[in-house]
């Protein structure tokens, strides 16, 4: 059987095999293809059930009339919709009705035979024939839905998605401008007041200097919803859900409910608890625990006084609104909070592992709990309410201070397994596989990054509704968003549960779809997309961003020529954001003293021997190739180090040096790291590492303030003021 289990993982949408950095080619085995597809929902336990899947799959649009989604673009004439009928219905007269999203209908009338055949097939006895239904105009752009209707009352639907070629832009962009931003991380900003952790409040704080320094946007980690009853669970990347707000990060003396009740302020104030926050906020990394248990209990009072006092007057009337605005998938995920919150007492966070009836969102059981646990299901939608209103109060900093784009959001790549968004879009997502990536120098061995991915057949079938939730979600209180690992809109790498990194495949998603629909909510939203195209790129996606308006994803130690050195500026890409480094990546002084290289040696993180000495040898040649290189541009003075501790007026020189080079590239978009203009040694996050590193938990040594304010950071604003500086900005500038 095994040619039908390879019809069937192709249908499927998983590939035969993949070229590895290293230029080895790697076959799937059997294996892995029953793991990923079983992993999408189908039976292939034993030779007679994948027969069963395979025919049940290829039968399976021929037993319905109309698929579940149809994904056109404007630029096409009126859409044609293939319909799929029996031949008994031939001659009979059909009605249908196409509901557009702003409320205008469509609607006419057709017999089978008058329109164009396409194929037909026999299926349990009957014949089954294909039309081809062309529709008299294109709707605008946006969701409709399209509905066919018998005389005898028998009815299909199908959500029609009409969406732009293009992504949003502003004018500033589109008029051939430039800006520049800063990129950071939100749980290693300090202002004085945070708790341990940075917040909501020192982002607007800092969003609102790095606008008075010229800056055009603000760049941040995810900020999903992660898990606030498990604190230990901190990573950005591998959140509960996307379509909702972390809420260790919000601001707690900056809410309304403790400016508002002094028995709560005066809680705070107390010699102990004082304490205890300036013992968090002294140290060095974030103990998400003890910031959590700090915080936990002073919000529960910040609700019940809320409850108390304001949940029949106008702030009351404002939660209400929230609430309405994020309907139903609002519900379900502050409900999923309260239960795993109760099944914790009892030693069950999994959901998977809860009883039956508390498994299905939509169940009776869960619709019970919901309802008698009101005011604690209400209480986790009441953070929400509280991180969106801070939010957006960092977003109009941003807008104050005139910025062209503002806040910079991260969508992350896929979700825990174990969290709200897992449970409420079990249809669309795919069980015992995680997404990860093949090996490459960042991490020889393969990546495993413990994340579930979208299931590509059950999006369609869903209307693609978790990816536009995700989407739309992440450009509230943006301008722009950076889409990690944007190869997902073509394809993903998964790896079987319990399997090494490198025994992954790569399973194709609908390309044309995700693109077509990020084009939509980009122009629906005002926000630029920015896609992380690093690594393995498949073949003409780079190009088919370019002609989605999709922003490129440049880091300028990645930048080589074919002989290993650095591009010049001027041969960079206009459609790209361009960095000195990201999150993945040690800051220019670490890179410059080879801090990851040793931490991978430490940690064992390499395949084989020897191979830590080879990356050292590689990175003393990549610090004599950076320095040639500024230095043919005139950026750098004759001599200047190759090797070991730099001076601090050189490693000043250095920095200074990378970002006039990167002012230069004509790309549109530049991104600085406080930490390179600084000039701080430190690494954020070590591919391929969990614990072992202090991933997502490194601090700043200095407040925002000292920051926005560092002789440093203010030279390099300098040097981008006139060439990155939208002009309706420069009068606002304070370099």
């Amino acid at each position: 059987m095994t040619e039908a289990l390879t019809r069937l993982a192709q249908a499927a949408g998983i590939e035969d095999g993949w070229w590895d950095f290293f230029g080895t080619f790697r076959v799937v085995s059997d294996d892995t293809k029953r793991a990923f597809l079983t992993a999408m929902g189908f039976a292939v336990g034993d030779d007679t059930q994948v027969a069963e899947s395979l025919r049940r799959f290829e039968e399976q649009d021929w037993r319905r009339w109309l698929p579940p989604t149809v994904v056109v673009h404007e630029r096409h004439d009126a859409p044609e919709l293939v319909l799929t009928l029996p031949s008994a219905r031939d001659n009979e007269e059909f009605s249908w009705e196409l509901d557009e999203e702003i409320g205008v209908v469509h609607s006419g009338r057709f017999v089978p035979t008058q329109l164009p055949w396409i194929e037909e097939r026999w299926l349990d006895g009957q014949l089954i024939k294909r039309w081809r239904l062309r529709l008299p105009t294109l709707p605008s752009t946006g969701y409709h839905r399209f509905r066919l209707t018998t005389w005898d009352r028998v009815e299909a639907a199908t959500r029609l998605i009409v969406c732009p070629d293009r992504t949003w832009s502003p004018e500033h962009l589109e008029q051939g401008g430039r800006i520049w931003g800063v990129q950071t991380q939100v749980y290693a900003l300090r202002n004085g007041r945070d708790w341990g952790v940075g917040d909501y409040g020192a982002l607007a704080e800092l969003t609102a200097g790095a606008a008075r320094l010229g800056a055009g946007t603000v760049g941040v980690n995810p900020l999903h919803a992660l898990f606030p009853n498990q604190p230990g669970n901190f990573s950005p990347y591998s959140s509960s859900s996307r379509a909702f707000l972390n809420v260790i990060y919000l601001d707690v003396e900056a809410m309304a409910d403790f400016q508002d009740c002094p028995e709560i302020q005066a809680l705070v104030a107390a010699p102990e608890f004082a304490a205890r926050k300036a013992a968090l906020r002294d140290l060095e990394l974030v103990d998400y625990e003890g910031v959590a248990a700090l915080k936990r209990p002073v919000l529960e009072a910040l609700y019940a006084h809320f409850r108390r006092r304001h949940l029949d007057g106008e702030r009351g009337h404002a939660f209400r609104r929230h609430q309405e605005e994020s309907g139903d998938s609002g519900r379900q995920f502050a409900t999923f909070e309260a239960l795993q919150e109760r099944f914790l007492h009892e030693g069950n966070g999994y959901w998977r592992h809860w009883p039956a009836e508390f498994r299905n969102p939509d169940g009776p059981a869960v619709l019970r709990f919901a309802e008698s646990q009101r005011e604690r299901v209400e209480f986790y939608w009441y953070l929400q309410w509280q991180a969106d209103v801070q939010l957006a109060a960092v977003q109009a900093a941003a807008q104050a201070g005139g910025m062209p784009v503002g806040l910079y959001r991260d969508v992350g790549v896929g979700i825990a397994d174990d969290g709200g968004e897992a449970w409420m879009q079990q249809r669309a997502l795919a069980s015992g596989v995680t997404i990860g990536a093949p090996p490459d120098p960042l991490a020889p061995r393969g990546q495993d990054w413990g994340l579930t991915p979208f299931n590509p057949l059950g999006l369609r079938e869903t209307g693609y509704r978790p990816f536009i939730e995700a989407l739309r979600a992440n450009m509230r209180h943006a301008g722009a968003l950076r889409l990690d690992h944007a190869m997902q809109l073509q394809r993903l790498y998964w790896v079987p549960q319990g399997h090494a990194a490198d025994q992954g495949a790569y399973v194709r998603m609908p390309v044309d779809d995700l693109f077509g629909i990020l084009a939509l909510e980009s122009r629906r939203n005002n926000t630029v997309v920015i896609g992380e195209d690093l690594g393995t790129v498949p073949d003409g996606f780079r190009e088919r961003m370019e002609n989605t308006g999709v922003y490129g994803y440049r880091l300028f130690v990645f930048e080589r020529n074919n002989d290993g050195t650095f591009k010049l500026p001027e041969v960079f890409t206009e459609q790209a954001l361009v960095a000195l480094g990201t999150h993945d990546l040690p800051s220019l002084l670490g890179y410059w003293q080879g801090i990851d290289v040793a931490a991978r040696a430490r940690l064992n993180l390499y395949p084989r021997q020897g191979q830590d000495e080879e990356e050292h040898r590689n990175r003393s040649g990549d610090r004599r190739g950076l320095v040639e290189a500024l230095q043919r541009q005139g950026l750098l003075p004759e001599p200047f180090p190759h090797d070991g501790t730099l001076s601090d007026h050189q490693a000043r020189a250095l920095a200074d040096a990378v970002h006039v080079c990167l002012e230069r590239t004509p790309s549109k978009i530049m991104m600085v790291q406080p930490e390179d203009a600084l000039g701080l040694v430190l690494q954020f996050n070590l591919p391929g590492t969990v614990d072992q590193h202090p991933n997502w938990r490194r601090r700043y040594p200095m407040e925002v303030a000292t920051i926005c304010g560092h002789p440093r950071l203010a030279e390099t604003a300098r040097h981008l003021l006139h060439g990155r500086v939208a002009p309706e900005q420069r009068g606002k500038v304070t370099v």
